[in-house]
């Protein structure tokens, strides 16, 4: 088959959520069809990894041509002029909603469009919802759509725990324009590809008509495994990048309410975070916090987890599968987590996982594990055993290359099928 994959993010490198997923089922799907690639370049993404925007340009386009047939990387056009994403920001308050808003352009429309000129492909993937408005430039048979998030309910969740009423005011106009966005969108898909079974359960509840293919996230298991290092007492660490509102959320409630609490009962505690793109205000708060150090950037993150005593995971906003959980898990570290950071992963609480909602429960949870070295390591290694038998890219991608055959073949056979590693 040849197939189009159309990302709004560049997938390189494999360093972070998105990046993670669409990079292990890219390469995937690219090991039993023919792909090309057009991919949108967000520069404050690739600064999170590169500091020279063209050497990162360069080196995503070498490694991602070792697998892809055509990689095409395109620039956005609003956000390369100035102020462009408040100019986008503020124009979707009188029209479409920002997130399918500050992707469109005249330009990417004439590139898509010559490039299904001369690939006639056979399945085009749009892999997040904002790049919907493109089908039209593509002529292929099959059109899939890729769902990292249902965005309208993020949004909406976003909204809710905005303390800033102006902000909070906008956080829901924009989520209920994705909501009417999304319920006049998905149905026209052959297929909607989900992260798991409730982010397909929160799309049909907005189209019936959504025809839902769960494929969850993953991991690498030989990547992430056990390294066997000492473990440093008393130690939690944190991952995740923090130019992402959820995760400079969870950071900032582990810094102001968690780790003083932490450390009047137990003063040895540390926190390691790691994870590029704190704003500055998160790095003061850092730097002001006896016991927690932020790395930034980190480039293999696996010896701070590896070594740590206990994965700490207060996330309380966002959408979607948290890859960084199964990072975790890999590694068979016992991970004390919110329940919104284990949506979409069939843990057991206290099997798999260790699970706390508020400040009190975060310290009471921490100080128990900490003083209980056989209840973490059974906690760790059921969580390896469980992302080894349901959640491993390898298999994960696999499906994805056998839905979009199945799909191109008779789109109708999938209907109504929801699938889960």
């Amino acid at each position: 088959m040849r197939i189009l994959w159309v990302s709004h993010v560049v997938p390189y490198p494999p360093k972070a959520g998105v990046l993670l997923r669409a990079y292990y089922l890219l390469r995937a799907v690219a090991a039993d069809h023919e792909v090309d690639l057009a991919a949108f370049v967000q520069r404050s993404l690739m600064a999170t990894f590169y500091q020279d925007l063209e050497i990162g340009v360069a080196d995503a386009q070498t490694n991602l041509a070792e697998f892809c047939r055509d990689v095409q990387l395109l620039p956005i056009e609003s956000l390369a002029r100035p102020y462009g994403k408040a100019r986008t920001a503020l124009a979707a308050l009188a029209g479409d909603c920002y997130t399918t808003r500050f992707l469109q352009s005249a330009a990417g429309h004439r590139q898509l469009l010559d490039m299904s000129n001369a690939g006639h492909y056979d399945l085009v993937h749009f892999d997040y919802i904002g790049l919907a408005p493109y089908r039209a430039s593509i002529d292929a048979p099959v059109a899939t759509l890729g769902h990292h998030n249902i965005e309208s309910h993020m949004m909406l969740r976003r909204a809710d725990n905005e303390p800033n009423v102006l902000k909070r005011a906008y956080f829901r106009r924009e989520g209920r324009r994705l909501e009417h966005y999304e319920r006049r969108t998905v149905g026209e898909f052959a297929a909607n590809i989900t992260c798991s079974d409730l982010d397909s359960e929160r799309l049909i509840e907005l189209q019936p008509a959504a025809n839902c293919v769960n494929v969850p996230n993953g991991v690498d298991c030989e990547y992430f495994a056990p390294l066997g290092a000492p473990e440093r007492a008393d130690s939690l660490v944190f991952v995740g990048t923090l130019g992402w509102y959820p995760n400079a959320a969870a950071v900032d409630f582990l810094l102001r309410d968690i780790l003083p609490a932490l450390r009047r009962l137990r003063p040895s505690v540390t926190l390691d975070v790691i994870g590029a793109g704190a704003p500055a205000a998160l790095l003061e708060l850092g730097a002001a916090s006896p016991g927690a150090t932020l790395h930034g950037f980190v480039p293999d993150i696996r010896p701070l987890i590896d070594s740590a005593a206990l994965y700490i995971c207060p996330i309380r906003d966002g959408g979607g599968t948290k890859l960084k959980m199964l990072d975790a898990f890999a590694m068979a570290k016992c991970v004390l987590a919110h329940p919104i950071a284990c949506e979409g992963i069939d843990v057991e609480p206290g099997k798999n996982v260790s699970i706390a909602t508020t400040a009190q429960e975060f310290v009471a949870a921490t100080i128990r594990l900490l003083e209980n070295r056989p209840e973490r390591r059974a906690i760790g290694d059921a969580a390896r055993s469980l992302v080894e038998s349901r959640y491993t890219f390898a298999a994960i991608g696999q499906e994805l290359s056998n839905t979009f055959v199945s799909l191109a073949r008779n789109p109708a056979d999938l209907r109504d099928r929801s699938w889960r590693a």
